[in-house]
């Protein structure tokens, strides 16, 4: 068939799109689509509310709203888009073996929800590619620049690589170096320009020694996989100094760190199979009709485990959740714990627990930095900030969810000991707790 390309896309983006609206929920997607949507809303990142990566793949993906409005469908609509654009970044690097890694990408679809790890995996793939293809090396630079405008810690290490030219083509080095320099230079005039270098700093900076020593949750198992995988690729590196995709690989392997858990590390592991995966041949097995297989297999089962548990209803009545697959029990919580909200809105909330941005955002609400209260999202010394900033918004109500608390390990304690410590209970519904905290009242320290 002359075009049996476009239907495999074709393919690949309608499934994407079914998939993504019908997988479980997660805060990580809540918080991505919620930082999108404060800037569509013209609020500045770092001065109106927190974040601790550099801002191009949420201002990107903010962009579609000024044409459909802010919606999580629409984010969906271009996460697909870039899901099939990276299937065919991984068919143009790796043949039809590319089948293998998409669906291991939809078994671990924690990893395939629209989010900045993603995103930096597709530039992490995009420099694999132009460098095999040998492309301009201001456009590398460029792209090398949004990397480190994504996700500045592995995007920092990923231009460490060109240091590979220093010495062999120093002329390549800084075509790449100019190249990043333009989108970097853009940013730090944005920052300077709307007032916010300085909370920049704070938060992705300074706020990531905090981060680091406090989010740690992974495990002892994931700690000794991963240094025995840099091992191999030293390894890989020594016996083939020539190929500077080992390098790459190399330098994605900071996406692990300082977390150190499952959900990182499965990007880095993808990314260690580019070593193996172009040797591998597989010849009794037709890789396209295994991956429309497994594709519709696990999307149907999937779908029908989400919907097979409540009453069906779809499209929602939740606002900017419409088309995103919500069960009858949590539409119905949403709707009553927004009705609760709505009591205490005019006195003034403080919501500080973990679902704030999703109540907030439905709710119409301006999000600012009490709505992401986990540790290192405060900047350096973070929680002394947090305290400070609590104190000086007495006579408000304080809302907190005591179960997201026991569950979470991000999650910073300070904010729910002060409550509990110098609040009066006034209200609750499901497993959120109202609290009123008087401007008189001698606070007791945590």
């Amino acid at each position: 068939m002359k075009y049996k390309w476009v239907f495999k896309y074709v393919f690949i983006f309608i499934l994407s799109l079914v998939f993504l609206n019908f997988i479980p929920f997660d805060l990580d997607e809540i918080w991505n689509y919620g930082f999108m949507h404060n800037m569509y809303n013209g609020l500045v990142p770092y001065k109106d509310f927190n974040m601790v990566i550099t801002p191009f793949f949420p201002f990107l993906f903010s962009l579609p709203f000024y044409i459909f409005g802010s919606n999580l469908l629409v984010v969906n609509v271009c996460q697909s888009l870039l899901i099939t654009l990276v299937y065919v970044l991984l068919e143009k690097l790796f043949g039809k073996n590319a089948n293998i890694l998409l669906i291991l990408f939809f078994f671990n679809y924690d990893m395939i929800y629209a989010s900045y790890n993603f995103f930096v995996f597709f530039l992490f793939l995009l420099l694999l590619f132009m460098e095999k293809k040998e492309c301009n090396d201001y456009l590398i630079g460029i792209v090398i620049g949004l990397a480190v405008l994504t996700k500045q810690s592995v995007g920092g290490c990923l231009a460490l690589v060109s240091i590979y030219y220093l010495f062999k083509d120093y002329k390549k080095f800084f075509k790449r170096v100019l190249g990043a320099f333009v989108p970097v230079s853009i940013f730090i005039i944005y920052i300077f320009l709307s007032n916010c270098y300085k909370e920049f700093f704070d938060l992705c900076i300074l706020g990531m020694f905090d981060f680091g020593k406090e989010n740690y949750i992974g495990s002892i198992f994931v700690i000794i996989l991963f240094f025995i995988c840099i091992g191999f690729i030293i390894y890989t590196i020594v016996k083939d100094k020539k190929n500077i995709n080992n390098y790459y690989i190399l330098a994605f392997s900071s996406i692990t760190i300082p977390m150190f858990d499952y959900f990182h590390f499965k990007f880095f592991l993808l990314g260690l199979l580019f070593i193996i995966i172009g040797k591998i041949k597989i010849k009794r097995i037709n890789l396209d009709l295994l991956m429309y297989g497994s594709l519709i297999g696990l999307v149907l089962v999937n779908t029908f485990i989400s919907i097979g548990e409540s009453k069906f209803i779809y499209p929602n009545d939740i606002k900017y959740f419409q088309y995103r697959f919500i069960s009858d029990k949590h539409i119905k919580e949403t709707h009553e714990v927004v009705n609760k909200l709505n009591e205490y809105k005019d006195k003034g909330m403080l919501l500080l627990f973990e679902q704030s941005y999703y109540y907030k955002m439905v709710m119409d609400i301006d999000i600012n930095y009490f709505d992401l209260i986990n540790t290192g999202n405060w900047g350096y010394n973070g929680s002394k900030k947090l305290y400070k900033a609590l104190e000086d918004n007495k006579d408000k109500i304080f809302v907190i969810n005591k179960f997201s608390y026991k569950g979470s390990k991000q999650t910073d304690k300070t904010a729910l000991n002060y409550v509990l410590n110098n609040g009066t209970k006034v209200d609750e519904i499901y497993n959120f707790e109202f609290y009123i905290i008087e401007s008189d009242k001698d606070n007791k320290k945590d």
